[in-house]
Order: C-alpha cells, then structure tokens, then sequence
C-alpha cells in the first residue's frame, strides 16, 4: 500500500508558499507519492461563468513554475502523481514521464482529454480515474475508453470535509469485488478537525486498498483551498506508521497455512490427536471406534481430516493403547498397491 499526498490548489496561486509545502512533503512526509494537479488552459477546463473561475484563473501557476515544483518532486526520493485538467497540462506534464497521472470524476468521461492522455501515456504508466461521487455506468463507460492496463481506481466521496456516514465502504467493497483484476485507491476528505480522522481513512485502507491518499498542510487549520480536508504532515506520518501496521496486518491472502499457523495447529500438544483407545494387532483394519480424539503431549503428523480418511486402512504393524496414530502405524495407497501387485505376480507365476 502506498500514501499519496495530495496538494490540490492548496497553494491558492501563492508560488512561494507552495515551493515551501511541496519541500516539506518531500523532506519530511514518509509518503510514496506526491501529487500535484496542473492546470493550463482554464478556458478548457471552465467556463467563465463557472463561480470559482476569476479566482482559479488568479492561481494558475505559469509553466517556468512547475518546472520548478516538479523538479524538486523527480529530485526528492518521492514519486510524481499528476492530476491533468486539460490537454495543455497533458502535454506539459507528460514530458516528465510521471510514474502515476489521474483524472479527476470531474472529468470522468471527458474524451477528449482521454484521447489526449492516450497519446503521451506509456503503458507502464498507472492511470488513476477518480470514482467518487460517479454512477457505475459512468466508470465502466471511462474504463472501457480509455482501454488501459494499468488503470487504478480511485474511490472516495468527493465533498470537503466528507461526513463519515456518506462514504459508504459497502459499496466501495462491491465495487472492487467487480473490478478484482485493478488495482484500487481510498481519497479520504474527512474534516481536519474530526477526531476519528485517522481511523476512518485506516477503515478505508483495511478494505485492501494499493492506494491511500490525503491533502497535507502546512498551515493545520489555517482557510486556504482544500483545508478542510488537509492534515499536517505529522499527522500524515502517523498515519503511514499505522497503515504499515494494517498491511502487514493484511497478509498474503494465500490459503496454505504460514508458519506461524502451523506452529499453532500441531496435532496432539494444540489440535486435538486420535489416540488408540486399544492394543491393536498388525494387520487389523482401521476404523473410527478404536480411537477417541484429546490433545495430549505427543505429537501426531495425521490431521484430524487425514484419520478420517485413512478409516478402512490396514495397520502395518502393532500399536499399543494409549499411543497416537502416525502414518506409519497404517499401510499407505503406495504399499498397498505394492502388495496387491506381488501377490498378482505370484499366483501368475
């Protein structure tokens, strides 16, 4: 699992100061990703009459400046996530070969920008499309366009701060559980001030999430763009520190027993053994009435389910009462076969 700091137009145009967050993150965050989101061409993006338009248009940052942000990202021991809100921005940003790139559910079906991300995006590349707040109709119709490999699915409901009882992990579950061969992603916005901050983007971890991402400040608490959502970055490394704790918590998902599982379900001393309630003689035949299963001191290398399934077996040799069966008290399928064909080659003879 991987931690994304996101950092949105939290810089509200300010070029210094987001210079100063984007060095912080780098420095001092523990997280795997930054993520920057590069606007070019507003008129592309937005239309005049949209509310936030005059106010976006005086934070776009010039191209001179991101290359210095996205300079200090590629230098720093992070990995580069670029939000794209416009072909511009495509063609800009993709010249760094960024190792993640996202569009927002904004954009969710915009084709033509996904036409344009195709033909700068190398197939090594992991696309992000942000779900949230998105009907089931929209993301198939976006996965199914853009046609790629390595796309990743963002999800998490999209409002500032995000009331906890909207986020439903439920559905997000199912959601996965159709689209089991990509890999997924939790964007939590729960208010900076909710004390259950963590917990609940732990919550959304735990559900098996390859992705975590959360706004990080500088400023804690201060009103600029995103705060409401944003976290310090000392609270963005408690938060790594705990998620190592649920991966590993996680495991490998196989089904065979680790190491640590057959240390606990030893035969006889943990699990219960069969134990012949019986002196048995060689040759006799095995069934379920001559032994009762208890834990006891010794050890048995017969489960539960393999006695049962050894019932009608012949015992190779003399077994007092009291002791545990082992395979080797009972003629395996091998021996017996090895038995059967002696005396088939006898009476031939």
């Amino acid at each position: 699992m991987k931690l994304i700091a996101e950092t949105a137009w939290h810089h509200q145009g300010d070029f210094a100061y987001f210079r100063r967050l984007v060095k912080s993150i780098a420095m001092y965050s523990m997280a795997d990703i930054i993520k920057v989101h590069i606007t070019m061409n507003l008129d592309e993006y937005m239309n005049s009459d949209h509310p936030l338009y005059l106010q976006l248009k005086d934070w776009l940052l010039t191209a001179e400046q991101w290359i210095e942000i996205l300079d200090i990202i590629v230098d720093s021991n992070k990995q580069l996530m670029i939000l794209f809100n416009d072909m511009d921005a495509i063609e800009f940003g993709m010249r760094y070969k960024p190792e993640y790139v996202e569009i927002h559910s904004v954009s969710l079906n915009d084709v033509k920008l996904f036409d344009k991300l195709k033909e700068y995006v190398l197939q090594q590349t992991k696309i992000f499309l942000g779900v949230g707040g998105s009907t089931f109709e929209e993301y198939d119709k976006a996965i199914n366009c853009l046609n790629h490999k390595n796309t990743v699915l963002m999800h998490g409901f999209q409002n500032y701060p995000t009331n906890y009882s909207d986020i439903n992990f439920r559905k997000i579950r199912t959601i996965m559980g159709i689209y089991k061969d990509f890999q997924h992603g939790y964007a939590d916005h729960t208010a900076w001030n909710e004390p259950n901050n963590l917990l609940i983007t732990l919550l959304g971890a735990s559900h098996g999430m390859d992705y975590v991402e959360k706004h990080v400040t500088i400023d804690y608490g201060v009103e600029k763009a995103d705060w409401s959502a944003a976290i310090s970055i000392e609270m963005f490394n408690r938060l790594c520190e705990k998620s190592k704790i649920i991966e590993e918590c996680m495991g490998s998902g196989e089904l065979t027993l680790n190491q640590a599982e057959l240390q606990y379900c030893i035969y006889g001393p943990m699990k219960k053994a069969a134990i012949l309630n019986r002196n048995i003689k060689k040759d006799e035949i095995f069934s379920l009435d001559m032994i009762d299963f208890k834990r006891t001191g010794q050890k048995a290398d017969l489960s539960q389910v393999e006695v049962i399934n050894n019932v009608a077996r012949q015992f190779s040799q003399d077994v007092n009462k009291g002791q545990v069966l082992l395979k080797k008290h009972l003629v395996s399928i091998v021996d017996a076969d090895m038995d059967i064909t002696k005396k088939i080659n006898r009476v031939s003879s």
